[in-house]
């Protein structure tokens, strides 16, 4: 399959919503500096904090994205992974992706970068090389993900998804990710419930007789905390039942992810997200087969360092 070069462009400047708003307010209603109601009406205007969009509508705070971008946006992302291997070496690789709004609603993209998603093994996306421990290219994954639901405070998408194996195995997956918009005004949970198919067994390094067909069902989740309108934090997890049907000796794998993350969104003739993520993929895993630990946190460890580029609307309604 040929693979597509995504090139990334910076290009910032920080632009600040609230100046121009509250100057247009002073011209069309002019305060009586010396009566009551001129001063209430300064106060209220004061409380009134304007939410930071990019084009029309998408948000510029991270914890308060949609779980798909505005129809006509396009995205690129890339990311650099530093992580843990079994046995000796370190696992290291670049992963380049992308996607696009075609219709309101709608996502299609070659990347693992979902927004609300809890972040994936490097070695996976439209354009993935890995460095070491033994040098190769990665896996392909396609997904579509349509956002059915939203409200003031919660918004609900379905994702399939699918893994062409250049590295690993072939996969088909299905999502329900749900995402509760600042709570209190202060973080954003998300949630997401999924069921794969994996035509290989996860852990055939450690079993005699490995299966060509098992199972995975997961959930996840996360919470994000903007403590500006441009810097990030974010926490999650999850906990996975995998290698459903697997062969002899594994049983039924119970994982648990862990990661910590923050980054900064910079804005201007392009929306980009810098980011780091520090965790462990996973940090548990119980029920395995001989060889496997239950904390295997010095072989499934890693660190990403990562950006995420968005367009404004480039078709569509929400083009200007």
């Amino acid at each position: 399959m040929a693979r597509v070069v995504v090139s990334f462009l910076f290009v910032a400047l920080l632009v600040g919503q609230a100046s121009a708003g509250h100057a247009e307010d002073a011209v069309d209603e002019p305060a009586d500096v010396g009566g009551p109601e001129g001063a209430s009406g300064t106060s209220a205007e004061a409380e009134e904090k304007p939410v930071a969009v990019f084009g029309k509508t998408y948000p510029v705070r991270f914890a308060r994205r949609p779980l798909v971008m505005d129809e006509g946006m396009v995205r690129a992302d890339g990311r650099l992974t530093v992580g843990g291997v079994l046995g000796t070496g370190t696992f290291s690789s670049l992963d380049i992706g992308g996607a696009v709004s075609p219709i309101e609603n709608l996502e299609l993209g070659l990347s693992t970068e979902l927004t609300g998603s809890v972040p994936t093994s490097g070695g996976t996306s439209l354009i993935s090389v890995i460095f070491s421990p033994k040098a190769s290219y990665g896996d392909i994954p396609i997904y579509a993900r349509y956002q059915f639901a939203e409200s003031d405070v919660a918004l609900i998408a379905v994702d399939f998804g699918l893994v062409l194996p250049s590295n690993t195995d072939f996969s088909l997956s299905a999502g329900l990710p749900i995402r509760i918009v600042e709570l209190f005004g202060l973080f954003t949970m998300d949630a997401t419930l999924s069921a794969r198919y994996r035509n290989g067994d996860k852990y055939a390094a450690f079993i005699a007789n490995p299966s060509k067909n098992t199972a995975e069902f997961a959930f996840s989740g996360a919470s994000i905390l903007n403590f500006t309108d441009n810097g990030f934090i974010e926490i999650g997890g999850g906990v996975a039942i995998v290698n459903v049907g697997g062969g002899d000796g594994a049983k039924n794998v119970v994982e648990l992810p862990f990661f910590l993350g923050g980054g900064y969104t910079y804005e201007g003739k392009v929306l980009a997200d810098i980011f780091m993520q520090f965790g462990f993929n996973p940090l548990m895993a119980a029920n395995g087969p001989p060889g496997v630990d239950t904390f295997p946190v010095s072989d499934n460890w890693y660190v990403t360092i990562g950006a995420t580029i968005h367009t404004k609307p480039l078709f569509g309604k929400n083009k200007k």
